[in-house]
């Protein structure tokens, strides 16, 4: 932009034309005096505007600018055009046009004509259309540009809200399936990069068609709005929970090393889903079911596809909660743990569970008082299984709370044989105590077996009884005021026994075997034991210690004041003792003699650490 003077108006004679001489003197008024004009004009204009240097300094800002900018016109004044970019943007070196040799040199921000973000004064975002015009001297060499910025911001919002919208599902708020494909996409193009993996969970809650039509479509709409909060919360910054419709999740999870990372992920996001949901003063127990893939050298189509087929799997035969992993992804020892539990599903139906039991004496005359219940399983082609083997199995698939009850009413139905004053102890997994109707399963297992109350003693964890939710505690105090006894298992070795000791009903306290092993041998060993042995007493409560192999370990506990043992000196884990067993180890315990369920003579397992369920 330049301001030459006009030629004024001449007849074909070359004279001027009279009639036009008072537009001419106008104009050469307007002309003669064009900086007051041009500064009159740059002021009042209705859009943001600056006269700025060309190395980017601001020599004037008009009024819009200031109010856009939200700073005055003296703080504009001798700063860089840079005091407006946004921080977050990417630096002026990598988004600068190019400027040929031959045009005037300008700074590079004046040069970003088009749409911009910007950053005000008080620290808000705002997006302007940006644009720059540069004044020439009349000789033609640049002066300073006019730039101008147009606050397209209510546009950008409007526009970035219709994309949100597009992407987003309206009711949980998460990404949605359209949403997906992009974020996958970048999420596999990153981990090849990286030279990870991108790992998928894909979550289908069981029955919720049951749940939404007992409760209604707007508790369902609450119900489903916190199983996407809880899987938002419970994800890496990195990962990506969507809500692919219905009652479907998925999570992108990124730089995933290898198959047991994703596991890890699907068993904390089951445990979270676990913990009760409560509508409308109700509360609901959920769980969900869960496909597994993992890869980097594959589409997201494909991915995807996998996922949803190993979700097939998962729910195929109505198991709730169970996690099935895409086969192309196991390696050679994961398919045989794979094969492992598939064959446990069938475990039960197929009557391979077995219970063996290990005698709990009383310490002072080895007096006969009962046994603990433990699980194996007589696989048809790996011979006798210890639970240890077959556990993380059941986790997997979900099957702890069926193996539990299938112990429960074995254990209740094999000690109604016994003796009257023979008790027997169950141990208990501290989700299936939490579940519905738990308290009417044990209920159930003594009426159908016939067995008092006071014979059946439930055993569950330190960590059980300390972090038990308000549905443990209820499950445990209908439990007990049936006259059925609470034990402390592995006592002391975590927590705050103490803590534990107040927060539920217990009537006895087992002393964990590692602290016996070395009561002995270990002057510091020996000194918590006996502390927790007057712990014990001083409660009021019954003590067993665990793991008794030797007489000097029977001894010392004897002499401090123990009274209840277990242990292979007493007698390994071994199947069902009859009543005629039952006789002959009474008149063996009083004559000395070696009988069925003494070290010698019951079974040939190696370990102590196999004797729990």
């Amino acid at each position: 932009m330049s301001f030459p003077a006009p030629e004024p108006s001449r007849d074909s004679g070359g004279a001027p034309l009279a009639a036009s001489g008072h537009r001419l003197r106008a104009i050469d008024t307007l002309l003669a005096d064009r900086g007051q004009l041009f500064q009159a004009l740059f002021l009042a204009a209705p859009i943001a505007k600056a006269l700025v240097d060309l190395d980017g300094h601001v020599l004037v800002a008009n009024t819009m600018l200031c109010a856009l900018t939200g700073r005055t016109a003296e703080e504009l004044a001798g700063r860089h055009v840079d005091l407006l970019a946004h921080p977050d943007d990417a630096p002026i070196s990598d988004i600068a046009p190019f400027q040929p040799p031959d045009a005037p040199q300008l700074d590079p921000y004046l040069l970003l004509d088009g749409e911009r973000r910007l950053r005000r004064s008080d620290g808000r975002e705002l997006w302007v259309v940006q644009s720059h015009e540069v004044v020439h001297h009349s000789n033609g060499s640049p002066m300073f540009v006019v730039l101008s910025l147009v606050d397209v911001t209510d546009r950008r919002r409007a526009e970035e809200d219709l994309v949100r919208r597009a992407f987003t599902d309206p009711l949980t708020g998460l990404p949605n399936r359209r949403a997906l494909t992009d974020r996958l996409r970048h999420a596999v193009a990153l981990s090849r990069r990286r030279g990870l993996q991108v790992g998928l969970v894909h979550l289908n809650v069981d029955r919720f068609k049951a749940v939404n039509e007992a409760l209604g479509h707007e508790a369902g709409d609450l119900l489903l709005s916190q199983v996407a909060d809880r899987l938002r919360w419970s994800t890496r910054v990195e990962d990506t929970a969507v809500r692919l419709g219905a009652d479907e999740f998925l999570v992108v999870a990124e730089d995933v090393e290898d198959l047991d990372g994703l596991r890890a992920l699907a068993h904390r996001l089951l445990g979270v889903l676990d913990e009760p949901f409560v509508v409308n003063d109700r509360e609901i127990t959920l769980s969900a079911s869960v496909g597994l893939t993992l890869g980097n050298d594959m589409t997201p189509d494909d991915l995807l596809r996998q996922a949803q087929s190993a979700l097939t799997r998962a729910k195929a035969d109505g198991t709730r909660g169970r996690i099935e992993v895409h086969e192309g992804v196991l390696s050679g020892s994961e398919m045989d743990a794979l094969q492992l539990e598939t064959d446990l599903k069938h475990a039960l139906d197929n009557d391979e569970l077995r219970l063996f039991y290990q005698p709990i004496v009383h310490l002072a005359d080895e007096t006969l008082l009962g046994y603990e219940a433990l699980i194996r399983w007589q696989h048809p082609t790996r011979g006798l299984l210890p639970p240890g083997a077959f556990l993380a199995a059941a986790e997997n698939n979900r099957l702890t709370s069926k193996l539990g009850e299938w112990v429960l009413r074995q254990a209740c139905h094999d000690a109604a044989t016994w003796p009257d004053d023979l008790r027997v102890h169950v141990n208990i997994s501290a989700r299936h105590l939490a579940e519905e109707g738990f308290s009417e399963l044990v209920a159930a297992a003594l009426a159908e077996s016939g067995l008092p109350p006071e014979r059946l003693e439930l055993e569950i964890t330190e960590s059980t009884a300390l972090f038990a939710a308000e549905a443990t505690l209820h499950s445990v105090a209908v439990v007990t005021d049936q006259g059925v006894t609470l034990a402390l298992d592995d006592f002391g070795t975590g927590y705050s026994a103490i803590t534990a000791l107040h927060r539920l009903p217990i009537h006895t306290v087992k002393i964990d075997r590692s602290f016996v092993a070395d009561v002995v041998t270990e002057p510091s060993t020996a000194a918590l034991v006996h502390g927790l042995l007057q712990l014990g007493r001083g409660m009021g409560l019954q003590v067993i210690a665990e793991g008794i192999e030797d007489l000097d370990q029977a001894e010392w506990l004897r002499e401090h004041g123990c009274a209840m043992a277990q242990g292979y000196a007493f007698g390994r884990p071994a199947p069902l003792p009859g009543p005629a067993e039952l006789l002959l180890e009474q008149l063996a315990a009083e004559s000395g003699a070696d009988v069925p369920g003494h070290p010698d003579t019951a079974c040939t397992e190696e370990t102590p650490a196999d004797e729990h369920p």
